[in-house]
């Protein structure tokens, strides 16, 4: 039985992904090449492989799978190869495709060639792929197994996961939200903690540097991997800030500004590891890794990068966020995710939902959740797996201030999208920080008014707003 695992890079210039003003997100996908990927065999749209409408050599029916997940390739490789022996009927083909994948996705919808699943996308791409027909509901496929496991009915996330009653997708996991990942053994050697109140960060990252003398220093970011969102954002929600005011149902970036001044100081004090500004995110866990550096943040896909894929010489621990004045007054993002799509253009609906069915299985997310590669988002799941096997990814679970944020209106401003601006106005020969904010409150307020105006988008509202409860309050989507 031919059993096909490709992993395909391809690369389409010219194409820009826009970032969703949301904690929903597919999430999880960028934890870089583990042994697994690395093995897996590559391919490029020159290969020539075969398309979804090709038959399956074994005469069942093709199931074409694609995702943009590669941490857990070497744990689905496997789930795919059992699927494949004990199924008499469908055959799975699963393809990892590593860049570009949203826009890979609308590509292949329009030109005949879509895949019957795809792993989810963020709330920007789902909603296009929702308005523009390219993915189906689910509703009417799934079985009462399917919602017990996955506990649906809890899961429905507005823009994220669903629209009014159609339900396009159900996440069997989550991504925690941001902590600090710090080395132990040099805050035990200097007999400091990690703090709680973001005032205190800048004197902490002078103090491990200094001590360091060019082996360590206090903090790093990765300045070319979405800076802003790693840990700033996420801190600042804690204390009950976010770019969309929900209750005025506009945007507001002031409450950053503390933020932004904080890193300017630690860039000025140069306890900032050289040439964070322009790292990746691997180059950066690397450092960490080594030894090189203090205070590094990340979500709960760091628990297997510092363990498989970099795994780390020092010992590492794992701390809360500090807020504006060490008291938490709002809920952190956490992202869903783990979840499937099916094509609005499959010609095998009732076999793509097998699949789906059994990715989502009791069987199989237990076995994934307890090899580390998500956090249990049910309660059911959370009750079936052994917590002893899950490894680090211990230390990101618990957090009861998480929540799935609302997902704020798309809107699509002139100029710099919100968190490049924000971490341009960190750097030091970066612009002013009062005119970037400034400049974002008109920017995006002018594009929501002109898109409400012109029917691209509803001004979200939730006038009893409660940041640590931000699921509670009512909803009113306005036209105006």
């Amino acid at each position: 039985m031919r059993k096909s695992k490709k992993l395909v890079a391809m690369g389409i210039a010219g194409i820009m992904a826009v970032s969703a003003l949301s904690a929903c997100s597919s999430g999880g996908n960028d934890t870089g090449s583990t042994t697994a990927a690395k093995e897996a065999e590559t391919t490029t749209a020159a290969s020539g492989g075969e398309t979804k409408k090709e038959a399956a050599s074994s005469g069942k029916v093709k199931v074409t799978v694609w995702t943009n997940n590669r941490h857990d390739l070497e744990y689905m490789n496997k789930v795919v190869d059992e699927f494949n022996k004990k199924n008499d009927h469908i055959e799975v083909d699963y393809v990892v495709q590593t860049e570009n994948y949203e826009n890979l996705i609308s590509m292949a919808a329009n030109s005949g060639q879509s895949p019957d699943l795809f792993s989810q996308v963020n709330p920007e791409d789902f909603k296009n792929f929702a308005d523009n027909g390219i993915i189906q509901p689910i509703n009417d496929y799934m079985t009462d197994e399917f919602k017990k496991v996955n506990e649906v009915d809890q899961h429905l996330y507005e823009g994220c996961n669903v629209f009014g009653d159609k339900i396009y997708w159900v996440p069997g996991g989550k991504r925690s939200g941001s902590r600090f990942i710090y080395n132990k053994e040099i805050f035990d050697k200097l007999g400091i903690e990690v703090p709680k109140k973001l005032s205190d960060l800048p004197a902490v990252a002078k103090q491990i540097t200094e001590a360091g003398a060019g082996d360590y220093y206090g903090i790093i970011f990765p300045g070319a991997s979405g800076p802003f969102e790693r840990w700033l954002e996420h801190s600042a929600e804690m204390s009950g800030i976010t770019a969309y005011n929900y209750k005025e149902g506009k945007y507001d970036f002031s409450g950053f500004k503390p933020y932004l001044e904080t890193v300017r100081q630690m860039f000025s004090d140069s306890s900032v590891f050289p040439g964070s500004a322009s790292m990746k995110i691997d180059p950066v866990r690397v450092q960490f890794s080594e030894g090189h550096v203090g205070i590094h943040a990340n979500a709960s896909q760091e628990a297997t990068v510092l363990t498989e894929q970099f795994p780390a010489k020092i010992e590492w621990g794992v701390a809360q966020l500090p807020t504006l004045d060490g008291e938490i007054k709002g809920s952190e993002a956490c992202n869903p995710n783990s979840g499937w799509m099916m094509s609005a253009f499959t010609e095998h609906s009732k076999e793509a939902w097998e699949v789906m069915e059994y990715f989502q299985s009791e069987e199989v997310l237990k076995g994934y959740l307890e090899g580390g590669y998500s956090l249990p988002i049910s309660k059911y799941m959370e009750d079936k797996i052994d917590k002893t096997k899950i490894g680090r990814m211990a230390d990101f679970t618990g957090a009861d201030y998480e929540a799935v944020l609302p997902v704020a209106p798309s809107v699509t401003p002139e100029g710099e999208n919100y968190r490049d601006a924000l971490w341009n106005a960190c750097l030091p020969e970066g612009a002013a920080i009062d005119d970037t904010i400034a400049k974002l409150n008109k920017t995006y307020n002018d594009a929501l008014d002109k898109e409400v105006k012109m029917g691209k988008t509803k001004r979200l509202v939730i006038k009893d707003y409660d940041p640590l409860h931000p699921s509670a309050g009512t909803v009113e989507y306005l036209d105006k």
